[in-house]
């Protein structure tokens, strides 16, 4: 896998690098593991202990008003699917109003000047775009370009601020993976470099509310994306979002990890599981594995359980190295295993490795994902195993438009909701979701980032 230029205005590349990531991606989410069919009526859900809650905010822009603050909720059909699969589109929710304006925007016949612009933006910590705007967009990542999701994930952010003209200035940072400490000086930095808006992913969770907070204080809407919750609303030390930040964007958590039981339980029906997670305290892994383990089939056993509802299991810090390390050990003891949940298929796909070292066949295995990384799914293909399969949401990298979109209809005075729910639905891998002449393989197929935009980030 290729590894991009890291630009780190605070190099601390240390702490997560036990095992140095080889295939990389997140979304997670990130991505990436973002992801069955979308609970209904997610924006009006009761908050409650074990997911966020979707109602920090009441009032927002209608889509009739929208283009008051200069959007427009006429997304192609097509990209919609394309970043989000065949779901069932939300009646009445304003945060799937924004979600749609910022689609809207993703436009794909990009010249040659806005390439070039947007790469220069991607590879340097600090760029001017161009249009002689008054606004600055900060981009606070807690991890970095050496994870494919990551990288595409702050593209895609970079090509919806080019759709502004008052976005003068773009000023990145990332923290590598590095830590809550890591995460806030890079926010701090931004604040003091004059950051009309910042987003970001908080991989620490509620340990980067400090300085989430003094944003805000400072009058900077802070958007975070891929259901980057500062803290889970029951956590100790969580913001609030719509109060203490302006909004996360995201999946509903809940739904989410009761999507992957869902298939688990049809696809299992009784045997041992193991449920892997992102980075310790990051509240995307948090929120669905609450869900997921009481939702499970009575039949179904995990490798591991969490002691508390405040603790992950399966820690991989979305490092691929770290999960085939993870699964190498469940399976030198456990090689029955008949099921596996995870928000990130590429680090699966290396992951998967483990059973070549141990010789174990691939083999009555079925896979819960959130993210779309082609590697996981062209491997699948080239198994040819009718007792393997996987079943997968979306990638989300998208979702970083959706919080640069909410941002900048806030500085123009529009009231977001808190939470601003991306729907999701499972569906299973087939053949065709292997896509031998993508440009990496790492990359997720549901991106909005053009084909030769990717060409140019992934090339040598």
């Amino acid at each position: 896998m290729k590894r991009t230029k890291i630009i780190s205005l605070v190099a601390v590349l240390a702490l997560v690098l036990a095992a140095c990531s080889g295939d990389d991606s997140a979304d997670t989410t990130v991505a990436a593991p973002d992801t069955t069919e979308a609970a209904p009526d997610t924006t009006e859900a009761a908050p409650d202990t074990t997911e966020p809650s979707t109602d920090t905010t009441e009032a927002t822009p209608s889509e009739d008003s929208l283009a008051e603050y200069g959007e427009s909720t006429d997304a192609d059909p097509v990209l919609i699917a394309k970043a989000l699969g065949p779901i069932d589109e939300p009646t009445g929710d304003p945060g799937w109003d924004i979600v749609k304006a910022s689609i809207a925007r993703a436009h794909q016949d990009l010249d040659q000047a806005i390439i070039d612009k947007a790469m220069e933006c991607w590879s340097e910590p600090e760029c001017d775009t161009g249009t002689g705007g008054e606004l600055v967009m900060g981009y606070a990542d807690g991890g970095g370009h050496f994870n494919v999701w990551r990288a595409v994930s702050h593209m895609e952010a970079i090509l919806q601020a080019l759709t502004y003209e008052e976005i003068g200035t773009i000023v990145s940072t990332e923290a590598g993976f590095a830590g809550a400490d890591a995460e806030m000086a890079n926010i701090r930095f931004l604040i003091q470099r004059g950051a009309s808006f910042i987003v970001g992913y908080p991989d620490a969770g509620a340990g980067v509310g400090p300085a989430i907070a003094e944003a805000t204080a400072a009058g900077i809407p802070y958007s975070s994306f891929s259901a980057g919750w500062v803290g889970l609303p029951d956590q100790e030390g969580a913001l609030v979002p719509g109060t203490d930040y302006l909004a996360v964007v995201g999946e509903d958590l809940c739904a989410l990890g009761e999507s992957f039981s869902d298939v688990l339980n049809e696809n299992v029906g009784a045997g041992t599981i193991g449920v892997l997670g992102g980075s310790p305290g990051n509240a995307l892994t948090l929120g669905w594995q609450r869900c997921h383990f009481p939702s499970l089939a009575e039949g179904i056993e995990p490798i591991d359980s969490p002691p508390d509802e405040n603790t992950t299991v399966g820690d991989t810090y979305w490092l691929n190295d770290n999960a085939l390390q993870v699964v190498l050990g469940w399976l030198s003891t456990n090689p029955d295993i008949a099921g596996y949940s995870y928000e990130y298929a590429d680090g699966l796909y290396t992951a998967l490795s483990a059973y070549e070292q141990l010789g174990i066949p691939v083999q009555d295995l079925t896979i819960a994902i959130r993210t779309d990384e082609q590697s996981l799914f062209c491997d699948w293909a080239e198994r040819n195993e009718p007792t393997y399969n996987i079943w997968y949401s979306a990638g989300g990298n998208f979702q970083s438009r959706t919080s640069v979109t909410a941002a900048m209809m806030s500085l123009q005075g529009a009231s977001i909701p808190g939470s601003i729910i991306v729907p999701h639905v499972m569906r299973q891998v087939t053949a065709d979701d292997c896509n031998p002449d993508r440009v990496n393989p790492v990359v997720s197929g549901t991106s909005l980032v053009p084909d030769d935009v990717l060409a140019l980030m992934f090339t040598n």
